[in-house]
């Protein structure tokens, strides 16, 4: 950093003077009840000063994230630092910024406490008078006083503070936009258009300027409107399908508008604005146009200063927090460690190349590529398996990219090896890693099905999960730009840039690329030398310039990710020709984030660099290598790193490093390419410290597979929590390391799986490598609970048939039927109180929107039973009905035997929690081999009705899955429930379909009734299959021959109360006997566990009248949220009848997986009666009284901070 937060020190001090009595006026006005002890008025330590530092900007930060931190603490604190460093900006410059803050913070409440929010906003502009006293030129100040005037409604003020800022910062586009976004609905139509043009000038690639500029243009009538038209075919060309499903085709109309426009048919103005207005209908619910929305405003929190200036710690020097250093030292191999000569080497990796959990060395030399192991200590080095390539392939990556787990570990999963793809200036080349499972031995195949169709020079190559379906994508850069190739599973990879990205060429001239996620959106980003490639979504990219300066060096030869401050954030590792850097980022999740300090690590050219706690301290250093060596410079923590190298490794004609614990011990060495040849320097000493590795497995169990991430996480995120120290890393490879230094027990490790499941684990060994598998369904329903006499238990899940936004195949949207009738027993719902009380939890990473709920009761004789007719499927076959039996008259089967031959029928006699399992392989979560069941009807000749009672539950595919089937060339989708019955063709028996969809239960155990078309039965031979590749459980199955329809009465239970409140998620109960998972109603974790989800919840208390009727009067909630629904008790049925209920719920169900549309944010709103999902724009509902519902009711938004700082201290 430079020096350029200091001034002169008269003028600072008669600064501090000022805002030092005019502090005491504001301090005046405050209630002294608001005011916390003020510290001693003593010069502070530097120590102090420091702790002081981390403590304001703490305070600072929490001010708009949490609720009882109203900025008067943060205010306190710097006006404490201004006055014992009165030529530091970094005090008051935080000083104002806390000033907008609070103001901004008690608006809400400034009617009831009027003198305290007068008092802020006094001290707020005295701050800022100060700050721009101190600091005239750089329009922070102007800024910060346009956002003060915006929170105290001083309209006029706002615009002259915005045009002042944007004459102080002729370079910003930031001071334009935020004028643009202030009067971008003005009434004041030279205003408003001047403010659009001023902001458009500044080139910004943003969808929110381009949907107002192309309105402005369109409305003044301007020529220059065909421009932006013809630019918008380019940059809306990811939206095609978006676009499509509201039958929106730009490539087909925009050529007739600016043909139109050209010829002067003055029809046309009114034609363009009126389609503009459309497709930016639709597009405003993407997520790349939220982030853009982002972008075009700037927090007051991007403003902070989070450290003094460099020439304050060079006057001061401090104490470092890295307090568990140990003598460190990197020996080169000896005869036994050394690693045979290979001449000609130019990459190496480090990775477990034969799943014996040792590390192994690979390495491209000049026409090959050769695998390296040893014998478990690093030392005793042989070649292992080797393959000819083309002498110009010289790089090296390593992925899963097959998912082919076929070797067991000894926690009994099932693990993947590693495969290859080696690139360069001849193009690429798949290299498969193959296990041949009678030798037991291993050998590298080239990949067919991947061969090149055509030679294109690669500089460099990232692999991650683009779209989330859980299976690992390349990114590929060339002298032409950068390109998606989409993994479409089997070795087949497509090219599907001209769908990914709208300007593949912007980032033409790069020479690498590093992988992020900026904004903490479980998306991957792409970082390009000046861009960031920003994924927006289902695989689509928007192309932006980069923010971070550091990262604009074209020169620029490697970027890496890492938490270097421990702050939970990505800050970047950049090497170049002019050094290395670090720039440290703070993020709002799921909006955006910002640079906050580069940090000029080294100013020697790099030919790389990378990130090592070299010495397990649990600080993450910085390494970097050059032709003469490596150097490795120690974290000092507080954003500050040794100005010296603390390691320096000489070598000769280095010209590749990389980082791993080559020997197995707990600390990270380093292989190299050295004068052509592969070499290893092992480190000594750093394992005197504590550490963890941390290996993830996607999939348990081969036969049973999952497939919602890549199975080893790459991309995922790992955070660890031991004493007071937090970290966090990406996962990139199979083993993510954590040093934490003298710490003997770490408290929690918490993996965020790429499909955004989290999974935690508390207090795992120390000084051992892990493994941890994925576990959790991270979206299904809401849940049930009754009150059934002594406690709440779950009931089962609801919503089923209403999912919003599912896809069952890229751009291929799931019907939703929005209705449902479920059984509730009547021993399951036992009055209390004169009540009858349910809960309906949300509890998964979705969320449930509620138009009714309404319980019914339905009184029957005893001896009968009653069954609803509800199951998933169309409304023809799951119509409002309630089936009613005798008793005597459900029959279980004299035998159903699987597809395998295997006898069930005991299993299904009764309704018992057993479970049949009819599948052998499962493909993916939810898709199963085809399968049948077979059952005998027994004598159906005369049978004038024969219907089945069927119990099971189901486990489904989601959005993610459903999308990597429609990639995969060798899978189908799952096959619903059909029936079909024996016929006599030829002599042979053959099966005929005569149901195509006979519906089946959905999630939890649920019970259905199907009727079986008597007319197209076999009478002579009584059986039926039931065929299928669902991943379907069944507890019970009886049939009904000829029964009859007993009698039965219908009661309206009255709604008393439904309150909505926060509640958490119940404990798990095991999945036992094929069943499905049950929850512990009384067993709650309060702490979040889903990631939140964007948009405006409904607040909390009496929701009543919101469920009384169907009226597009939403209740929604959000994981952890619970509404506790009231009945009255109904007067007990007459003698020898017995009494069962109906829940009947109109609601509908959005998870929040990566790929569901709109799944990222809680709107758009659903409502009954809608065509499609989301709703066309012509179709939205926009009443008055819809209007007045929205502002009382959807106003609370979800707490992001909350989970993503849940490990933090």
């Amino acid at each position: 950093m430079d020096d350029s937060n200091s001034t002169s020190g008269s003028l600072a001090k008669l600064i501090v003077g000022a805002v030092l009595l005019l502090g005491l006026v504001g301090w005046i006005l405050f209630d002294s009840s608001d005011l916390p002890d003020l510290p001693p008025e003593q010069p502070l330590s530097i120590d102090e000063l420091v702790a002081l530092k981390n403590e304001g900007i703490a305070q600072l930060e929490n001010i708009p994230n949490k609720t009882a931190n109203d900025g008067t603490r943060s205010i306190e604190v710097f006006e404490k630092i201004v006055a014992e460093q009165p030529d530091e900006l970094f005090g008051h410059q935080n000083l104002a910024i806390a000033g907008v803050l609070a103001a901004e913070k008690q608006k809400g409440e400034a009617d009831e406490r009027p003198k305290k929010f007068t008092a802020t906003v006094a001290k707020a502009r005295e701050s800022i008078a100060s700050l721009r006293s101190f600091d005239p030129e750089s329009g922070i100040a102007e800024i910060l006083d346009a956002k003060l005037a915006i929170t105290v409604g001083d309209d006029e003020a706002a615009l002259l503070a915005f045009d002042a800022a944007i004459k102080a910062r002729p370079n910003d586009y930031i001071p334009k936009t935020e004028l643009f976004m202030h009067v971008r609905n003005s009434l004041d139509a030279e205003l408003r258009g001047r403010a659009i043009r001023d902001a458009a000038a500044a080139k910004i690639e943003s969808l929110v300027m381009l949907e107002y500029l192309v309105r402005e243009q369109a409305e003044s009538k301007d020529p220059k409107v065909s421009e932006t038209l013809e630019n918008m075919q380019v940059t809306l060309a990811p939206f095609a399908p978006v676009l499509a499903r509201q039958e929106i085709d730009l490539v087909s109309e925009v050529p007739g508008f600016i043909q139109r426009i050209s010829d002067e048919d003055v029809t046309v103005w009114n034609r363009v604005k009126i389609r503009m207005i459309q497709v930016f209908n639709v597009l405003r619910q993407e997520f790349g146009y939220q982030s853009d929305l982002f972008r075009l405003q700037r927090h007051p929190l991007e403003y902070v200063i989070h450290d003094f200036s460099d020439s304050f710690y060079k006057e001061n020097p401090t104490t470092t927090i890295t307090t568990d250093q140990v003598n460190v030292k990197f020996i080169s191999g000896d005869d036994a460690t050394a690693i045979p000569e290979l001449p000609g080497t130019s990459d190496i990796v480090i990775c477990d190349f034969d799943l014996d959990r040792q590390s192994d060395l690979v390495a491209v030399s000049q026409g090959k590529l050769t695998v390296f192991s040893h014998d478990g200590s690093g030392a005793n080095w042989t070649s292992v398996a080797s393959i000819d390539i083309s002498p110009e392939l010289t790089r090296l990556r390593v992925a899963d990219f097959d998912r082919d787990a076929d070797v067991s570990t000894e926690e009994n999963y099932m693990a993947s090896d590693v495969d290859f793809l080696v690139f360069g200036p001849a193009g690429y080349l798949f290299i498969e890693n193959v296990f041949d499972k009678e030798t037991k031995t291993r050998s590298l195949a080239i990949s067919e099905k991947t061969m090149p169709s055509e030679k294109i020079a690669i500089t460099d190559v990232a692999i991650t999960d683009i779209e989330n379906d859980g299976d690992l994508d390349v990114v590929i850069l060339s002298e032409g730009g950068v390109a998606i190739w989409q993994n479409q599973e089997n070795w087949d990879f497509h090219d599907n840039t001209s769908l990914a990205i709208a300007n593949p060429g912007h980032v033409a001239g790069a020479v690498t690329l590093g992988i992020t996620d900026t904004d903490l959106n479980l998306q991957t980003d792409i970082l390009a030398s000046g861009h960031v490639l920003q994924n927006i979504r289902h695989g689509r990219f928007s192309i932006r310039k980069s923010d971070n300066t550091a990262q604009t060096d074209v020169s620029a030869t490697s970027f890496s990710s890492a938490d270097i401050d421990n702050s939970g954030t990505w800050d970047t590792v950049i090497s170049s020709a002019s050094g290395v850097t670090v720039s440290l980022t703070d993020t709002q999740p799921g909006e955006k984030s910002w640079v906050i300090a580069t940090i000029n690590v080294s100013g020697e050219p790099a030919l790389g660099a990378f990130t090592i706690d070299f010495d397990n301290d649990g600080y993450v250093d910085i390494g970097a290598f050059r032709d003469t060596g490596v150097d490795i410079w120690r974290n000092l923590g507080n954003q500050h790193f040794a100005e010296e190298p603390t390691i320096t490794i000489p070598a000769v004609g280095l010209t590749a490093c990389k980082a791993g614990d080559i020997d197995n011990d707990g600390d990270l060495d380093l292989a190299v390419v050295a004068n052509g040849n592969p070499a290893s320097f092992i480190n000594h000493g750093g394992n005197e410290n504590n550490w963890i590795q941390v290996r993830l497995y996607a999939e348990p169990d081969p036969m049973f597979k999952v497939q919602r991430s890549n199975l080893y996480g790459i991309g995922s995120s790992v955070e660890v929590k031991a004493g007071s120290n937090y970290q966090s890393a990406m996962v990139t490879s199979q083993l993510t390391h954590f040093g934490i230094g003298k710490t003997e027990q770490a408290d929690a490790v918490r993996v965020l799986w790429t499909n955004g499941i989290p999974q935690n684990l508390i207090k795992p060994d120390t000084r051992v490598t892990f493994t941890e598998k994925q576990q959790l369904l991270k979206g299904s329903c809401p849940y049930l609970y009754t009150w059934t006499g002594e406690k709440f238990e779950f009931l089962t899940d609801l919503l089923w048939a209403a999912p919003i936004g599912l896809q069952f195949g890229e751009g291929v949207i799931a019907p939703t039927r929005e209705w449902e009738y479920l059984l509730i027993p009547g021993d399951r719902l036992v009055p209390i109180d004169d009540e009858y009380r349910m809960q309906i939890t949300e509890e998964l990473w979705e969320a449930a929107y509620f138009d009714q709920v309404e319980l019914i009761a339905v009184d029957h004789p005893i001896g009968t039973s009653v069954f609803s007719n509800e199951k998933v499927g169309p409304s023809s076959i799951s119509g409002f009905k309630i089936h009613s039996f005798l008793d005597n008259q459900l029959k279980p089967s004299n035998r159903v035997v699987s597809s395998t031959g295997e006898n069930i029928t005991s299993v299904l006699a009764n309704s018992d929690g057993v479970f049949t399992k009819l599948f052998q392989k499962r493909h993916k979560q939810g898709l199963t081999d085809p399968y049948f069941m077979e059952i005998e009807l027994g004598d159906i000749r005369k049978a004038n009705t024969v219907q089945l009672v069927l119990t099971g539950w189901m486990f489904p595919t989601d959005t993610s899955i459903n999308i990597a089937l429609s990639q995969n060339k060798q899978l189908s989708g799952p096959l619903p429930p059909s029936i079909s019955v024996p016929r006599q063709i030829n002599g042979t028996v053959q099966w005929e379909e005569v149901i195509a969809y006979m519906g089946f239960p959905g999630g939890k155990t649920k019970t259905i009734v199907v009727d079986l078309p008597v007319e197209k039965l076999n009478r002579e031979d009584g059986r039926i299959r039931i065929n299928s590749s669902m991943e379907l459980y069944w507890d019970s199955i009886f049939l009904a021959i000829d029964a009859d329809q007993t009698e039965i009465q219908q009661f309206p239970v009255p709604l008393i109360e439904a309150d909505l409140h926060y509640r958490g998620v119940s404990s798990r109960l095991p999945r036992t006997n094929n069943g499905p998972e049950g929850y512990e109603y009384d067993k709650v974790v309060k702490e979040p566990v889903w990631p939140p989800m964007a948009g405006d919840f409904t607040r909390f208390g009496d929701v009543t009248e919101l469920l009384l009727e169907n009226d597009h009067h939403l209740v929604v909630l959000g994981a952890g949220d619970e509404i506790t629904v009231r009945f009255s008790q109904l007067p007990d049925p007459p003698s020898g009848w017995k009494r069962d209920f109906i829940v009947h719920n109109v609601g509908w169900d959005k998870d929040a997986d990566l790929n569901t549309i709109t799944g990222q944010r809680v709107e758009p709103l659903p409502y009954t009666g809608m065509k499609q999902y989301p709703p066309r724009s012509s179709d939205s509902l926009d009443s008055a009284e819809y209007r007045t519902y929205l502002k009382k009711y959807q106003t609370r938004k979800m707490d992001f901070e909350a989970f993503w700082n849940q490990l933090k201290p």
